[in-house]
């Protein structure tokens, strides 16, 4: 992760970018040595909001710890690629 000021930022900006849609690697902008935001790409910002949004659903959550729970016990049935698509 690379940690820029503000200034510096700015003159690299569309450098910036496209190393982070490149590499995926975040890059930390600080303003009067602070971070004060992080440029992330597209990808990895629909990641954590897919993420937020699972951990903002209780009933969600259960469900996933109930499939776990299942899997360890043996409970899930497990499918091939075509039980799973047949029609």
């Amino acid at each position: 992760m690379e940690i820029l000021s503000l200034s510096e930022a700015k003159m690299k900006f569309s450098h910036l970018v496209d190393r982070v849609n490149a590499t995926g690697q975040e890059v930390v902008i600080t303003k009067n040595g602070r971070p004060a935001a992080v440029l992330v790409s597209p990808d990895e910002f629909s990641s954590w909001s897919e993420t937020l949004l699972i951990q903002a659903d209780p009933r969600l959550l259960e469900e996933i710890a109930s499939g776990m729970r299942d899997m360890k016990e043996n409970k899930a049935g497990l499918y091939t690629i075509d039980e799973l698509f047949a029609e």
